[in-house]
């Protein structure tokens, strides 16, 4: 570091102020049943979600600069994805979960550019109210290319996780307003269901809702906006 030292950089994002982030390590780390499956041999693959109703109001100046994925990928939602991912800490002091949550972003490759969509956002409706396109909005160049909706996916390249792709999106003036972390299990051996095709089995979703609807949920089915929002192969 040229001009701090790493005691001195304070990573603060209000995302970890929230009741259902704050709790995801007891859940993880102190609950017996989901410990021990935490990992590529019982997990299919993880969706964080990031969905907001609201387009970017006054700050065309600041999103023309910045976009989607600067303003919410690197903060936000890799917020989230070390939660889910990190290795346990040897203590619950901010210097170790830092660096274990370092540890995961250290053993993240590089996105390729297929595993990414870019979109902006169009005159529409949003929850019954007639909303202008991005390039309609204040201080926003009418040609701009700056993206209001980004998907990718990541991988992380380490012996718990290698092989389980994480799906991220977010995006604004989208239909419903939703933060959460699913994850989908992989199905159960399926020989007592012989005369059933495999691929109609639904997997188990373990699902963390951030907001606006705090709380946990398992469940063989996600959300209407979940299915929807699947868009990477």
């Amino acid at each position: 570091m040229r001009t701090l030292n790493e005691d001195q950089i304070f990573r603060i994002d209000h995302f970890l102020g929230k009741d259902t982030v704050q709790s995801i390590m007891a859940l993880r780390f102190a609950n017996g049943l989901f410990e021990p499956i935490w990992n590529r041999d019982r997990i299919d693959h993880v969706q964080i979600t990031a969905a907001e109703t609201v387009g970017v109001e006054k700050r065309g100046k600041f999103y023309e600069v910045t976009g989607a994925l600067r303003d919410m990928v690197p903060n936000h939602v890799l917020s989230l994805l070390t939660m889910v991912a990190m290795e346990p800490p040897t203590g619950f002091d901010a210097a170790a979960i830092r660096s274990k949550k370092a540890e995961v972003l250290a053993a993240m490759p590089a996105v390729k550019p297929d595993q990414a969509v870019r979109g902006q956002y169009g005159a529409g409706t949003v929850l019954g109210k007639a909303v202008k396109a991005y390039r309609q909005e204040p201080d926003v160049a009418p040609d701009s290319k700056v993206e209001t909706y980004v998907a990718m996916q990541f991988e992380i390249d380490n012996w718990r996780w290698a092989g389980v792709p994480f799906y991220i999106r977010t995006g604004k003036h989208m239909s419903h307003r939703n933060t959460e972390i699913a994850i989908s299990f992989k199905q159960a051996p399926y020989a007592a269901f012989q005369d059933t095709p495999v691929n109609a089995l639904r997997p188990n979703w373990l699902v963390l809702r951030i907001a606006p609807d705090e709380g946990y949920r398992c469940s063989s089915r996600l959300s209407a906006q979940g299915r929807r929002w699947i868009s990477l192969p």
